[in-house]
């Protein structure tokens, strides 16, 4: 589903649910896009549907626009059981080239090296080339939705979409290329697995003032590959590179407190790779089964309030899935979140079968209270 979820949604779902969320290459929000459209354009098409595209897990991607001076290039290797992601890059501003690395590991710590990120927006540099990555991989999709099996040795793309425009994200960042967009270039086989490409993407990226509407044109001149394996070495050392924890950070302005998913420095000390994949493994503990308790039912922190968690069986060994719901509707049971045995996991502490207490953002403990066992109920907003 698509759940238009607000800023104040947005707010309550920062519990123990969110603590877990893992940054991947693949995924697709369905709010706060660029320029208004219907419910139907805005999700069911923009955000698109895997394709064989999608299957390749290296990639080389150069990408250049005719207003700006200079270029952006990434080599990537991305592992979807581990959810690792490996990036090395170069930027040319015109008069310098720049040079660093990106390490993902288990889709919850960035290690970096090389003067590429800034201060406070770390994050950046892991979103750039992961939406770039699927924007190529979009646009591919749309005009070869077969995947590389339409290509014999060299095929000459010309593809206008009047109608649907093309949304790409990552859980911190989000792009929209609105239709009408057109795409030339062509698409060569390299061999088995290994395609390269040149695209330019044309485009006029709306505002809310149609004068302020703008030209969007880039090429994007790479490759794409796989490879059998390319999880990162366990054994990898991690010292001189920097590190940070993704995951929703709490900040404080003067406009009041925001929660966003994105980077910090990383307050555990590992010395390789491997420590990283243990610790990820401890905060990822589900607990143990609990024939004694069922906490089946809608929890919230206080029964007025028109949001909350859904909490449902899941599965067969006795776990629960925790998800949040509000007017807008709720997330995937057993995707959006931890599926858990909530007793004895290191995110929540059971004062009672009516009472439970969630792990926040702060490491602090919020209180929910069982206002029903219905799974399925109603949320509505008080009408003032």
């Amino acid at each position: 589903m698509c759940a238009d979820w607000t800023g104040f949604a947005m707010v309550n779902t920062v519990k123990a649910a969110l603590r877990v969320i893992v940054y991947i290459l693949v995924i697709c929000l369905c709010h706060e896009t660029i320029h208004a459209a219907s419910e139907k354009e805005r999700c069911d098409d923009p955000c698109g549907k895997s394709t064989p595209w999608n299957e390749f897990n290296v990639f080389e991607l150069k990408v250049t626009m005719p207003q700006k001076t200079g270029y952006e290039s990434w080599h990537g290797r991305f592992d979807k059981e581990s959810s690792d992601i490996q990036i090395d890059v170069e930027t040319f501003d015109g008069q310098r080239t720049t040079h660093g690395k990106i390490l993902l590991v288990g889709g919850r710590v960035m290690a970096t090296q090389g003067p590429i990120t800034e201060p406070g927006y770390e994050i950046d540099a892991l979103d750039a080339p992961v939406l770039e990555q699927r924007l190529v991989t979009s646009l591919l999709g749309r005009v070869l939705p077969d995947g590389p099996t339409r290509v014999e040795a060299v095929r000459t793309i010309d593809f206008t979409d009047e109608k649907t425009g093309i949304q790409f994200a990552t859980p911190s960042a989000q792009g929209f290329i609105p239709a009408p967009w057109h795409v030339t270039g062509e698409v060569k086989l390299a061999g088995p697995d290994d395609i390269k490409y040149q695209l330019t993407l044309t485009a006029t990226i709306k505002q809310q003032s149609p004068a302020s509407s703008q030209g969007y044109v880039a090429t994007f001149t790479g490759r794409l590959s796989k490879e059998a394996s390319v999880k990162i070495d366990d054994a990898l050392p991690l010292e001189g590179w920097n590190l940070f924890g993704l995951g929703v950070q709490k900040r404080k302005g003067s406009g009041g407190t925001t929660f966003d998913y994105s980077a910090a420095p990383a307050t555990t000390l590992y010395k390789i790779v491997a420590d990283i994949r243990k610790k990820i493994a401890e905060d990822d503990y589900p607990g143990e089964p609990d024939p004694s308790n069922n906490f089946t039912g809608f929890w919230k922190e206080d029964c007025e309030q028109a949001f909350g968690l859904q909490i449902m069986p899941y599965g067969k060994d006795g776990k629960y899935s925790v998800t949040f719901c509000g007017p807008g509707g709720c997330g995937t049971a057993g995707e959006d979140g931890k599926n858990t045995f909530i007793t004895k996991d290191p995110d929540y502490e059971v004062v009672s079968e009516s009472k439970i207490k969630v792990r926040n953002v702060d490491n602090g403990w919020d209180t929910y209270y069982r206002c029903t066992r219905d799974t399925h109920l109603i949320l509505k907003y008080k009408q003032q």
